[in-house]
């Protein structure tokens, strides 16, 4: 057990392997050829419906018909509505867009938006990252003359709405080949057929080339596997941020202080970037967030939607913290953990509710549903650890529910407070069925051990040969024996980062280790 509290899994152990055998080992890689084995991306008329959103797209470019992009308020609904808006702007398309508000409008398509959009004669709906879920609206808007096109890649319901088009990788006979493209890759691929469809040829490649960081943005940030065309998407989209096309995320990159380079990395956009858009959907106005990337030009806004961008970042992070810090000094014992934690507060704003229950799994091993409670009914985001399917144990309540949806370890929900009550009491047992005989203990996976002498910079230039890292294909960790930390502090304007020394090869190292500030008296004593 780490001074984390977490249990320490070795991964590898294998004697024969050297240490960058087990690291491809890890991640079911035979070599590097197989990791970069995507040398270009997929033909996006692979989509089975594909040739039918273009044609449509087309015919209401031609007309002059009313199109509007319907787009999620996180950072892959942002950039993704962001690149179909920019690919169709430049074909002089009449387009527009509405991102819904969380607390005011929820998740998604609702009547009235549609109520909306037969009132300004819109004639084409685009949904990007929702609408998968939202069968009654494409079917009311069907019966007052409005097709939709819609883009999406969440979990795909028994009843697929009625729409003109459906471009969700994972749908039924969507014959795409690759299935885990987030919100922003499904954007990018649309983009990718209009732009080789309706562009002149001299302008196909910079084009598309032009809305690769914005994509790899909403991948990354979206926690989408990076493997085949996701991975792809990334790296050339990190490639292309040293050099944006776009003035409003240039703004960005600056204020996220990020030193000017030409490498950036996933950890520049998941731990910077995106914590800033994000934080303009949960607390604020997504809309903050995606004029900001929609604005090509320098232009007297820009600073002041930054300046906005950071106040709504700040906040956001002090609500959750003191929100977590609640929870775990006053709503549960520490010493005798549920299988399952539910919480709700009037006071917890829904846009957190997501990230506070993200820190109780990070923390307790264990699932977590946090709420707002509105007084008649309550809106949460639930989060759980890879062992347990939060949102198939959702659904299994879900008669309880007036809304529900997500993905594996992640879901939303909203509830009737009469039915709240018995929701608790079922998910209670659910999660305890599941959970009973596991070891509900944080994990900490590390790739394998590590000798003093294999660290060097031409071992650390061969790791990253790996990148981009994220999700299924992580930045190694390894365990280093017979090393003693000297010199430790507490670094930092809020003192919450650890730095010391340690001797490798007889040479000083200095090492910094981020957010772990606290457990520099627990090292001290260890000495």
């Amino acid at each position: 057990m780490s001074i984390l509290g977490k249990k320490w899994f070795i991964q590898n152990q294998n004697n024969e392997a050297t240490t960058f055998e087990k690291i491809l080992e890890n991640r079911g890689i035979g070599g590097l050829e197989n990791l970069d084995n995507l040398k270009d991306f997929h033909d996006p008329f692979l989509f089975k419906d594909m040739k039918k959103a273009i044609d449509r797209i087309k015919q209401a470019i031609d007309s002059q018909e009313r199109i509007i992009i319907f787009g999620d308020y996180d950072v892959d609904g942002i950039t993704g509505t962001a690149i179909i808006f920019h690919v169709l702007s430049k074909l002089k398309a009449q387009v527009s867009y509405r991102i819904p508000h969380r607390v005011e409008d929820g998740y998604g398509l609702s009547e009235k938006f549609i109520d909306e959009f037969i009132e300004k004669e819109i004639k084409l709906i685009i949904t990007n990252d929702c609408g998968i879920s939202c069968y009654k609206e494409v079917e009311k808007a069907n019966n007052h003359g409005i097709d939709s096109i819609v883009t999406d890649h969440h979990t795909v319901p028994e009843n697929i709405p009625p729409a003109y088009a459906i471009l969700h990788p994972k749908a039924p006979n969507s014959n795409y080949p690759y299935e885990e493209l987030t919100g922003a890759g499904v954007a990018l691929k649309l983009a990718q057929a209009i732009i080789s469809e309706l562009f002149p040829d001299d302008q196909k490649e910079q084009t598309f080339n032009d809305l690769l960081d914005l994509a790899a943005m909403g991948t990354v940030a979206d926690l989408g596997p990076l493997k085949d065309e996701n991975r792809l998407i990334v790296k050339k989209g990190l490639e292309k941020m040293a050099n944006t096309k776009w003035t409003g995320l240039k703004h960005l990159i600056k204020i996220s202080g990020i030193k000017k380079h030409n490498k950036f990395s996933t950890t520049d956009i998941g731990f910077k970037i995106a914590p800033r858009i994000n934080a303009a959907g949960r607390i604020g106005s997504a809309y903050t967030a995606l004029s900001l990337l929609l604005r090509e030009n320098q232009c007297e806004k820009i600073p002041l939607l930054g300046e906005k961008l950071e106040r709504l970042n700040f906040e956001r992070r002090n609500l959750t913290k003191n929100a977590v810090d609640e929870i775990i000094e006053k709503r549960i014992d520490p010493k005798h953990l549920p299988y399952l934690i539910i919480a709700e507060d009037p006071n917890w704003h829904v846009g957190i509710v997501g990230l506070i229950a993200g820190r109780i799994v990070e923390q307790f091993a264990r699932p977590s549903i946090i709420m707002q409670d509105f007084g008649d009914f309550l809106v949460a985001s639930a989060r759980s650890p890879e062992s347990f399917n939060v949102v198939k144990a959702i659904s299994e309540c879900k008669d309880l529910l007036e809304t529900f949806g997500g993905h594996h370890c992640a879901a939303g929900l909203k509830i009737n407070k009469k039915n709240l009550k018995e929701f608790k009491s079922r998910m209670k047992k659910i999660a305890e069925k599941e959970l009973k005989n596991q070891e509900l203990k944080p994990l900490l996976k590390i790739d394998c051990d590590i000798s003093q002498s294999e660290i060097d910079f031409n071992f650390l230039n061969k790791i990253e040969t790996l990148a981009p890292f994220g999700v299924e294909n992580s930045r190694p960790v390894f365990r280093l024996r017979g090393i003693k930390p000297l010199f430790i502090s507490q670094v930092g304007s809020e003192k919450n980062h650890l730095k010391f020394t340690v001797k490798v090869q007889n040479k000083d190292v200095n090492v910094i280790a981020f957010k772990m500030g606290e457990f520099a008296d627990k090292i001290k004593k260890r000495e």
